[in-house]
């Protein structure tokens, strides 16, 4: 074989190599306490790792979740970007997944997010063994079926490619990108807590807010301590339904998430949206036909009419189970050529359980909505 050919083919095989190498996860902590993670008490003596609520949970199957956060001494969150806030390196936050039994409340799982560097995150899950003294990483592949739960259903540990699927759009870098941080923003850390927010937690003295960021001179610059979603006297469910597919849907459903493959839909709220009118909700739902592409067999073709739920397809995707369907990228765009089988329930990742207070909830909301004489959805 020529030298120089051989020397070409060696190049290249080191060049997969580094490749290959630098997409796969970067382990960093065989175990949660290497990760420097230590629990409330020594927390808040130390003050470094602060715990945080967020007003709109995520859904998961009926865990119980604790936060906490910690950043690098002497160093800012920048949010001059007021719906995406960019960390500083050495960022890190853990969340706590945890079930309520009959012999108390039983830890399942923490994860860890922690920025690396400038455009790469960490993100690995540890599991509680049965004492609740120790938790290992779990397998790459995740543990499905973990814990059971109600009806037939399973609590599982996810994967890391589910880690990345909801919280990097499933890793692809074409298209816009934020911070893969998803519950620690100013609409989640207002003091202008929503009491009717669906699954709300309470908050604490020691819990973080707007107002304890800004005293604390951890923001490059000053955060309105009372955003809020806007709140409706016609309709009194409105802000919370809002505040729920902010959190539940619009991680995925907006222009750099995972839905930023078609964006027909999307549901993130954005502090500039001063009226309802003005919401991604309103704009891309209120009677709009489901796009072909996304639509199932049996599924309404409006996304939400107002008035009837049953008509609405954002109902059908939140309570239909054990059917998929395959979605196809168009050409044009970005990411054409990719072909994904998912289920029909919304979301299709991260939740084995129906969440039926939310269903029951945003169906009223639905049903109570009436339309003016030019077919749009009458609110503030």
């Amino acid at each position: 074989m020529e030298p120089n050919r051989q020397q070409k083919i060696t190049r290249s095989l080191i060049g997969l190599a580094m490749l290959v190498s630098a997409s796969l996860p970067v382990t960093a902590y065989e175990t949660l306490a290497l990760s420097g993670f230590v629990d409330s008490a020594e927390n808040q003596a130390s003050k470094a790792i602060h715990l945080y609520s967020p007003q709109y949970p995520l859904w998961t199957d009926g865990a119980v979740k604790r936060r906490w956060i910690q950043l690098p001494e002497k160093s800012r969150i920048d949010v001059s970007n007021e719906d995406h806030w960019r960390y500083p390196i050495g960022t890190k936050l853990w969340k706590e997944f945890a079930l309520t039994t009959e012999f108390g409340r039983v830890k399942l799982e923490t994860r860890l997010l922690e920025k690396l560097d400038a455009d790469n995150w960490l993100m690995e899950t540890y599991v509680w063994n049965e004492e609740q003294t120790r938790a290992k990483l779990a397998p790459a592949e995740g543990i499905r079926a973990y814990a059971p739960l109600a009806n037939g259903k399973s609590y599982d540990i996810p994967s890391q490619k589910d880690c990345t699927t909801c919280h990097s759009k499933a890793g692809l870098t074409s298209g816009p990108q934020t911070t893969p941080v998803l519950g620690f923003s100013a609409i989640q850390l207002s003091d202008q807590r929503d009491a009717n927010a669906i699954h709300g937690e309470p908050l604490t003295r020691d819990m973080l807010t707007l107002s304890k960021l800004n005293d604390m001179h951890v923001l490059t610059g000053y955060v309105d301590p009372l955003v809020a979603i806007p709140s409706s006297e016609k309709n009194p469910l409105q802000r919370s339904v809002i505040g729920y597919l902010h959190a539940n849907c619009g991680n995925c459903h907006r222009d750099a998430g995972l839905g930023e493959l078609l964006t027909t839909t999307q549901f993130d709220y954005k502090l500039s949206h001063e009226f309802f009118q003005q919401t991604h909700l309103f704009k891309s739902t209120f009677d709009k036909n489901i796009s072909e592409l996304l639509r199932p067999a049996h599924s309404p073709i409006k996304l939400l009419k107002p008035g009837n739920a049953d008509a609405s397809a954002l109902l059908y995707r939140m309570t239909t189970e054990n059917e998929k369907f395959t979605f196809d990228v168009p050409q044009w765009h970005h990411s054409a050529g990719l072909s994904k089988a998912i289920g029909v329930k919304m979301p299709f990742l991260g939740t084995n359980v129906i969440d039926q207070k939310a269903v029951s909830i945003i169906r009223d909301y639905i049903n109570g909505l009436t339309t003016d004489d030019d077919g749009l959805a009458v609110d503030n």
